[in-house]
């Protein structure tokens, strides 16, 4: 139900007057080819000029796309389809709509600008909480397609790559100084002025020890993936993850950019933390009352 409340946010942020215009797809979209790999950058173009003629018509869709997912997560004999229709959904806009989440660009892919893009997030998340009919013994993700181990394995995978990302520098063309320093300091335009005044104290702090703090957030995001993994500690290493992608999210995403207006997700922060939730260890007395609940609801009647 979260995570269809997510999508009915990201509905309505593309249901904003700026988006009909041309100017988002001219803009907004083609911005995304910009410093990709010459393939990426033509399939991007390409969709670009196709959507453009009739940019309002398309963007009503891509919206109404987004309700009906997000609507169709929140009842319980829907959510299967809403669940396929985002996996279809998710590849065309984390390519065309995120650029791959800039994993291929100089800056965009580092953690602090939401690695490895948001709405893939939105898919990932969608297979860790499809329906199974199994019981959640140890947390929501148990019940989900991939079991405990794949969704502990998936979340591994993605710190491992934020850790990759963090020190990757570009492919050597930035120190992680420049990096940080320029993913915090790209956000400022049309942010309110606490959170650019915000931002200019971390663009200050990461030019003074920038290189360091991208290696302890490295070690500290290894660590995240390592703990979860191997099942230590896990409740705390999960409060953790979540504390760091809150601070990426005001920090690095500027709270996906809602604020400056123009923004069609809240970025990865608040995606990090669902996933953290699914993997949360649920309390055994509540395990015990579930199960009994079900095996009183599957018992005959007496009568």
């Amino acid at each position: 139900m979260v995570l269809g409340l997510v999508w009915l946010l990201d509905a309505s942020l593309q249901f904003q007057p700026s988006m009909f215009s041309r100017r988002f797809v001219g803009d907004f979209l083609a911005m995304n080819a910009m410093l990709q790999p010459r393939v990426v950058a033509q399939v991007i173009e390409a969709v670009t000029n196709f959507l453009l003629p009739h940019a309002a018509a398309w963007n009503a869709l891509f919206a109404t796309t987004q309700l009906a997912i997000g609507a169709g997560l929140l009842w319980r004999r829907t959510v299967k389809v809403a669940l396929v229709t985002s996996f279809a959904w998710v590849p065309g806009v984390w390519v065309v709509g995120e650029g791959l989440g800039g994993l291929l660009t100089p800056v965009m892919g580092s953690p602090l600008a939401g690695f490895p893009g948001a709405v893939i997030l939105y898919g990932l998340l969608g297979l860790i909480l499809w329906p199974t009919g199994r019981p959640e013994r140890h947390a929501v993700a148990d019940a989900g397609l991939l079991g405990a181990r794949g969704a502990r394995a998936l979340w591994a995978l993605l710190w491992f790559g934020a850790a990759v990302e963090q020190v990757a520098s570009g492919f050597g063309q930035f120190t992680p100084k420049a990096v940080m320093t320029s993913v915090i300091a790209m956000n400022e335009p049309g942010e309110p002025g606490w959170l650019v005044r915000l931002d200019k104290l971390a663009t200050t702090a990461t030019r003074a020890v920038g290189n360091p703090l991208a290696l302890l957030l490295a070690l500290i995001e290894v660590l995240i993936g390592v703990l979860v993994l191997r099942g230590h500690q896990v409740k705390r290493v999960l409060w953790v993850a979540i504390a760091l992608s809150g601070a990426f999210w005001v920090i690095g995403q500027d709270f996906g950019g809602i604020l400056a207006g123009g923004a069609t997700d809240p970025n990865a922060g608040p995606l990090y933390v669902l996933l953290a939730l699914s993997l949360y260890p649920i309390p055994a007395d509540r395990v015990v009352a579930e199960r009994a609940q079900a095996a009183d609801a599957l018992a005959p009647s007496s009568r």
